[in-house]
């Protein structure tokens, strides 16, 4: 299934959200509900660039990436480490046994940690 299936694009600021077919759209139907996440947070404009979200990194399946990096030990990456690869370049999916962990940037052999802060394990 494509992603345009699923529902409508967004913009919220600088927040670029896919909304489901199934939210009410008149504002009728929304009075005196503050909505948070109108969405699925798909991830953020910085600085001439799209940074994809963690939220949509753990809705991915493995064929859903165009790549992907299995790794051996999840804990390194749950802590926020560097985690080493061969020589992929941009955006990575980090999988562990095939399930998704989050992001990661490869550069120059190695991937840039992309974990949320808040979620890292010590």
């Amino acid at each position: 299934m494509e992603l345009q299936e699923l529902g409508s694009f967004v913009w919220r600021g600088d927040l670029l959200y896919i909304l489901p077919t199934t939210l009410p759209m008149s504002n009728q139907e929304l009075t005196g509900l503050k909505v948070v996440r109108p969405g699925l947070l798909l991830g953020e404009a910085k600085k001439n660039r799209f940074e994809p979200s963690h939220t949509l990194a753990m809705c991915l399946k493995k064929e859903d990436a165009c790549q992907t990096l299995e790794i051996e030990n999840a804990e390194a990456y749950l802590r926020g480490e560097v985690v080493p690869c061969d020589s992929q370049k941009g955006w990575t999916l980090v999988l562990y046994k095939g399930r998704p962990l989050g992001w990661g940037k490869a550069s120059g052999g190695v991937m840039k940690n992309h974990y949320p802060k808040g979620l890292r394990k010590g």
